[in-house]
């Protein structure tokens, strides 16, 4: 196995091989001949259930013509179960492992398996539309950092809505409404609150605004004709808005979103007094090593997202400070 090796790529990652050699590689090591001790128990008995199913087929061959569906139906399933949970430990020890390590590499960083110190804000973010109102939350894990004296939190979080599915023996079904990371940026000056919404239309942004009253009354328009085609802005303190924010903040935003944002044209983000929030839905799951699939020696490109992925909240910090 002499192939754990970490070519560094950007400047963030300047010096970090030295720790992947010290620390991850023996790791991964270690948990390579658990992985492929895995694997191979689960061939031996995904084609044991296939063998088993095989036999049951013709033997209700006999019988009738159509029984052999069943054997064969349920042991499919069977060995497809297998296949899929077979790294899930591996993943998840991967996982819990390196993310400490990776974010400890930056002196600013401090991890967390739970939410933030303090609690999440989710009533608040709620309020102002940066999280959805969901029957469930996963909340964390959080990183807390300072990028340039700007204290901020790096939340993951995952929302859904759960409902009874009559169609199938009243069995709970689960919606997809968010999963991805928020972030609270510290700000400098008390800023009035400036909430960001996805631009709907005529009709349905006045549906929204009524569907949320907690939204501030004032709406708010950017010079840039691009930004109000995204967003729909409101706050309760224009003159104070038109000060304290810059003409460019909404462009920076858009473009941010364009590399980001996994499925929508825009990002929810909301100033309230020392505080920016800011709730981006990734196209991937947030410092998360689902790596079993392949020989841990081919998993340094999650470890390469996870750097980038930890350098979003300072590239953020340089947007807010121009």
């Amino acid at each position: 196995m002499a192939g754990f090796t970490f070519i560094e790529h950007g400047d963030h990652e300047r010096g970090f091989a030295a720790v992947y050699d010290r620390e991850i590689a023996p790791f991964l090591r270690e948990k390579e001949e658990v992985r492929a001790a895995a694997v191979r128990r689960s061939q031996l008995w995904t084609g044991a259930v296939f063998g088993i199913s095989v036999v049951l087929a013709l033997l209700a061959f006999r019988v009738h013509p159509m029984l052999p569906l069943f054997p064969l139906v349920f042991g499919g399933a069977a060995a497809l179960f297998l296949y899929l949970t077979r790294g899930e430990k591996i993943s998840a020890e991967v996982t819990h492992f390196i993310r400490p390590v990776i974010c400890s590499f930056f002196d600013d960083m401090t991890f967390s398996e739970t939410e933030a110190e303090g609690g999440f804000p989710k009533r608040r973010l709620e309020a102002l539309g940066i999280v959805p109102r969901a029957d469930e939350s996963t909340i964390g894990p959080s990183i807390r950092g300072v990028w340039r004296g700007i204290g901020y939190t790096v939340t993951k979080a995952s929302f859904r809505d759960a409902y009874r599915d009559s169609a199938s023996d009243n069995r709970t079904r689960r919606t997809h409404l968010f999963g991805g990371i928020v972030l609270k940026i510290d700000c400098l000056e008390d800023m009035p609150t400036i909430v960001f919404c996805p631009d709907l239309g005529g009709a349905m942004n006045a549906v929204m605004k009524w569907a949320t009253p907690d939204l501030p009354p004032f709406r708010f328009e950017f010079p840039d004709a691009r930004v109000e085609e995204v967003f729909e802005v409101y706050t309760d303190d224009p003159d104070l808005a038109r000060k304290r924010l810059h003409q460019g903040f909404g462009e920076r935003l858009l473009g941010f979103a364009r590399d980001y944002q996994a499925s929508k044209t825009f990002i929810a983000a909301a100033f309230q007094g020392r505080a920016f929030y800011l709730a981006i839905d990734l196209p991937h799951d947030f410092m998360n090593f689902d790596v079993a699939s392949r020989p841990l020696d081919a998993c340094n490109a999650k470890i390469h997202k996870a750097l980038d992925d930890l350098m979003i909240p300072r590239r953020i910090i340089d947007i807010l400070l121009g």
